[in-house]
């Protein structure tokens, strides 16, 4: 007799789970707190405003760090969850720093 072919890897719940969590953590979170550390640095004790514009030099190195860093959180969890047998984390995970801009950008919620 020939064995039955088994199903080896993670779940399908927890596959669908991790990434439905996946897309508010790369895609909102993961930026946003980048961007709050990186912008804030420039505007920590001791730096005032001496008008030589380095609390904006920071605020725009935040707006570039912040999708920066999603983008390669989410190439790293896509390229590992795909190695590990998930099928849906790494394309949650690919997707999730270019949904909640689209999303936000094509006025779908203010409809």
């Amino acid at each position: 007799m020939t064995p039955i072919p088994m199903r080896v890897g993670p779940a399908r719940l927890k596959d669908a789970a991790l990434a439905l969590l996946a897309l508010p953590l790369l895609g909102a979170v993961l930026p946003f707190v980048v961007f709050c550390l990186v912008a804030c640095t420039g505007g920590g004790p001791g730096t005032g405003d001496d008008g030589d514009g380095s609390a904006w030099a920071f605020l725009g190195y935040g707006m570039v760090a912040g999708p920066a860093a999603a983008l390669a959180a989410a190439v790293l969890v896509a390229a590992r969850s795909r190695r590990s047998g998930y099928s849906l984390l790494p394309g949650a995970a690919a997707l999730a720093p270019f949904l909640l801009p689209a999303v936000l950008s094509s006025g779908i919620l203010w409809r």
